[in-house]
């Protein structure tokens, strides 16, 4: 397979509509709700455009991301399994509402795994 997950998410386009979808099913999820809607509109734009960067430089797009680390943004927000689990719900739930294929899904899953030690309980 030589196609970047970038272009596979359907670059930048693709994953601006995912990463609006993911925000959306996170302001409306049970578990992790209450943090993202404590938010005001500001914040969530900045979170939002900053998780669309980290995605496109993440998965091998033509950008730098500019935010924090994992561990900087999480640091002191104590976010716990529960909350975690939920946002990967959303993730892949908002994948598959768009249809991506499974091995997409799979790897996105994967990365989002791979960061879980930096965001629970900092």
């Amino acid at each position: 397979m030589s196609d970047t997950l970038y272009e596979r998410l359907g670059g930048h386009a693709g994953i601006d509509k995912l990463v609006n979808r993911i925000v959306d099913l996170h302001l409306e999820n049970e578990v992790a709700g209450p943090r993202y809607r404590a938010l005001d509109e500001e914040a969530i734009d900045h979170a939002r455009e900053k998780v669309k960067e980290f995605l496109a430089a993440g998965s091998g797009g033509p950008v730098e991301y500019t935010g924090r680390s994992m561990i900087e943004t999480h640091t002191g927000m104590n976010v716990s399994a529960a909350e975690f689990v939920a946002v990967v719900d959303d993730i892949m739930q908002a994948m598959q509402e768009m249809e991506y294929p499974q091995p997409v899904c799979n790897e996105v899953l994967g990365v989002a795994y791979s960061l879980k030690e930096e965001i629970i309980h900092l």
